[in-house]
């Protein structure tokens, strides 16, 4: 496998809603805000880094449409993380029954939307 120090990580955030809907994705690590976006469908909102040298690198989402949301890590510093992310990118698709991650060619379901307001 790859270092996954020298790797430069995308976390790739992906509107694969119907219906035209509006995704809002609202992402942050404990260092950085990444901001308020509102992608349409088939959109994507993506951005990159190194893993923290003193350890501990972690992002974080909350994703809305509709009256659903959810909030997930969508990456953390561990084995784990680093394999689903394929050694270098991490793919959420926000669909209609909830957020996937890609690994290959395979979408899976890691979270469903909660209802209601915050």
């Amino acid at each position: 496998h790859h270092d996954p120090w020298l790797i430069t990580w995308h976390v790739h955030t992906v509107n694969g809603l119907s219906n035209g809907e509006i995704l809002l994705v609202h992402c942050k690590s404990k260092d950085n805000d990444l901001g308020i976006h509102n992608l349409k469908v088939g959109t994507e909102f993506s951005w990159k880094f190194k893993l923290n040298f003193f350890g501990g690198t972690l992002f974080w989402c909350y994703m809305a449409h509709d009256n659903f949301h959810a909030t997930l890590d969508v990456f953390r510093e561990i084995e784990g993380f680093f394999d689903e992310c394929d050694y270098g990118d991490c793919i959420w698709i926000a669909k209609d029954d909830g957020i996937y991650l890609r690994k290959g060619n395979v979408d899976q379901l890691r979270d469903e939307w909660k209802e209601g307001g915050l």
